[in-house]
């Protein structure tokens, strides 16, 4: 179902725009520049993800990466909570991917996910 040109996670694929939004409960959203002409789309993560939530994620990371985007650029300084779901949907993108840069500054809360979990070296962060 789309309303007012946002796309709700429940929904099938809709081809990525600029300025594309993906919804999901609990107020997760991720919005989604057009792609760059150097190859990197920037993306935006705002909300709680979890279980529940982080399914917009893990589709707004994959279409990037299906859409031609050689860097995914992810900024995660308006997410209010992340939980190992969110984590793994990181892991699995950089893994898959290889081209994850997540954007400094982290929140206080994502820092400690990363440090306490081992990840934080995985990552390649830039400001």
């Amino acid at each position: 179902m789309k309303s007012d040109g946002r796309t709700h996670c429940e929904e099938t694929y809709a081809p990525a725009i600029s300025g594309h939004i993906d919804r999901g409960p609990e107020g997760a959203s991720v919005y989604r520049q057009a792609t760059r002409y150097d190859g990197t789309a920037r993306l935006q993560a705002s909300g709680e993800f979890d279980v529940d939530s982080v399914e917009c994620l893990r589709r707004a990371l994959a279409d990037a990466h299906r859409d031609g985007a050689t860097r995914i650029r992810l900024d995660l300084a308006s997410v209010t909570f992340g939980d190992s779901s969110f984590l793994h949907v990181l892991v699995r993108a950089h893994s898959a991917f290889g081209t994850l840069v997540l954007a400094r500054p982290l929140p206080a809360h994502l820092r400690r996910l990363f440090d306490l979990t081992g990840t934080t070296k995985m990552f390649h962060f830039e400001a």
